[in-house]
């Protein structure tokens, strides 16, 4: 019998069978990404994950959006059951398949962007080159501190330069580690049926990396756009004037010299626009969407709200 020569092969294709996409297939041009829409109404939400995560890890937050509102989750190239595309989590590749994705899904704007940590830098970038179709944007702890290991020495990847971050790669074969076994904290949290499909998301993602082949194209990208970022919060006080601005952390509001500072990225996020609330998670770890969804929702419902009604959000 065929399965019992290749037995991995055959456990493979019966766990696609077991686990297909929640939500629908679109072709962006000679490759899918996966896009879970639910619920109805404008505007419509886009809840973008951080790094390496997936449009399942949104559970908890996606259906309390839909009860009110239009709201989808994706998974960006390379991850979950999206396929891989040439420059797989750069910011440019990502914010022209997400806006591709969107189009040829019928999705229509206006839309209110949600970034969860490395989300924020793909939203922010979306934004700058989508204004018209941004009504507003929910940060979750995003753009907090990324940092590179270079001669056994980490630094923030603002810092150093392009040469330094090129020279970290590629990685060694032992970054790979082991094999994922468990779904442990925070993604405990999603429910046990999500737990088991995520486990193989990310066993698939583990057999499939290769970290000797690893680009620092991703990196590269994320530090020219955190660069971006500061130059226009250093030359304008508010670059996205009175657009309705979310900001969602475990820390508590910048204060405005922080945000004028380049020790950090997360505190400018306060003052991108004049019209900008912040909510401070109290006590929550890094992905507030698992840790404290209802917080995540209840951000998500303020911005949502301020765009309806055309008032300002208030203030912190």
């Amino acid at each position: 019998m065929v399965c019992a020569t290749f037995v991995l092969v055959c456990r493979e294709r019966a766990v696609a069978q077991e686990f297909p996409p929640p939500g629908k297939m679109i072709d962006i041009g000679g490759r899918k990404l996966h896009l879970n829409c639910s619920g109805k109404g404008s505007p419509t939400v886009i809840l973008v994950a951080g790094g390496g995560a997936f449009s399942i890890d949104w559970a908890l937050v996606q259906p309390r959006v839909a009860e009110t509102t239009r709201v989808c989750s994706y998974d960006r190239a390379g991850l979950a059951w999206s396929d891989v595309g040439p420059a797989d989590e750069t910011v440019e590749q990502t914010v022209s398949d997400l806006h591709t994705l969107l189009s040829k899904a019928g999705e229509s704007g206006p839309f209110v962007l949600v970034g969860a940590s490395v989300g924020g830098i793909y939203i922010q970038a979306y934004q700058r080159t989508y204004p018209d179709q941004i009504a507003a944007l929910v940060f979750t702890n995003s753009s907090n501190r990324i940092g590179r290991l270079v001669n056994g020495k980490a630094s923030l990847i603002w810092d150093m330069t392009e040469d330094q971050i090129r020279s970290a790669f590629p990685l060694s074969a032992s970054d790979k580690g082991p094999a994922p076994t468990s779904e442990d904290d925070p993604f405990d949290r999603l429910p046990q049926n999500l737990r088991t499909v995520r486990l193989w998301l990310e066993t698939k993602l583990w057999q499939r990396w290769e970290p000797t082949k690893e680009s620092p194209d991703s990196t590269l990208s994320w530090r020219k756009e955190i660069l971006t970022e500061f130059r226009e919060t250093d030359t304008k006080e508010h670059p996205m004037g009175k657009l309705p601005v979310v900001v969602l952390s475990s820390e508590p509001a910048a204060n405005v010299s922080a945000g004028h500072s380049h020790d950090a990225a997360a505190a400018r996020l306060d003052f991108l626009s004049s019209n900008t609330a912040h909510i401070t998670a109290t006590g929550s770890g890094h992905e507030i969407h698992l840790y404290q969804p209802e917080a995540v929702v209840n951000a998500i419902t303020r911005a949502v709200g301020a765009v309806r009604s055309g008032s300002p959000l208030s203030h912190r």
